[in-house]
């Protein structure tokens, strides 16, 4: 669609320094694209693979879990699991990707000091607490990945957007709205060199005109003349 703006020389190079902006940030916003497009299939598949360790880690810790039960008995490990103080921190930072805040967590340091006895078969819960402890990190760093994958589709269908919109309205615009003055240019051109030939043509022909009437006196003078002196 044409934009309304007047046809002259100040809007033909306005729109075409605009035109010339809006192709260089289209090429920049491809490749911004293209990259985002690699980041997130990347990320994608990191997330598969996570998830994957994710879910076989936590099937060996119910099953750790199940086992325990079943030796220790039910009362008994709830009755351990409630006398020991479990905190895990998670420390949580940020790099960024193509200008996007990604973020990078870490679970803190387990504890050094055993949480069970060993004597007895509560080593049955301490082998199970450890295959719990082992699938929260893995569940961490699975959380790390798919917050990146929610970050880079979002990024990326806003990248998206903004190439759809240069490429479908705002360069197709402006180029329309450049052809048009170009044109209404050259046909104003085409017109003032009509314009000047036919003013041109006239003159001379007015020349042409006068300089035949002044030889035309010229004669009628010299006959004037000539019959005085017979």
């Amino acid at each position: 669609m044409k934009l309304s703006v007047p046809p002259t020389k100040s809007s033909s190079l306005n729109i075409s320094r605009q035109l010339e902006f809006a192709l260089e940030g289209h090429d920049l916003l491809e490749q911004k694209r293209q990259i985002l497009v690699l980041e997130l299939l990347h990320h994608v598949e990191a997330a598969k693979r996570e998830q994957a360790e994710v879910d076989q880690l936590l099937a060996d810790a119910h099953a750790a879990l199940r086992e325990a039960a079943i030796r220790v008995g039910s009362q008994n490990l709830g009755r351990d699991a409630l006398a020991v103080p479990i905190a895990r921190s998670v420390s949580v930072s940020e790099h960024r990707v193509m200008g996007i805040s990604v973020p990078e967590t870490s679970p803190g340091p387990a504890a050094v000091e055993p949480s069970f006895a060993f004597a007895g078969s509560t080593i049955k819960a301490a082998h199970t607490m450890a295959a719990f402890t082992k699938a929260l990190e893995a569940i961490t760093h699975l959380a790390q990945t798919q917050n990146a994958v929610f970050r880079l589709a979002r990024e990326l269908r806003k990248t998206q957007r903004r190439v759809n919109a240069l490429d479908k309205i705002f360069i197709p615009n402006y180029r329309e709205t450049r052809d048009f003055i170009i044109a209404a240019l050259e046909e104003r051109e085409r017109e003032s060199f009509v314009i000047m030939r036919i003013v041109r043509d006239r003159l001379r022909d007015r020349a042409a005109q006068e300089a035949a009437t002044t030889s035309e006196r010229g004669r009628g003078q010299r006959g004037i003349s000539t019959r005085g002196e017979k």
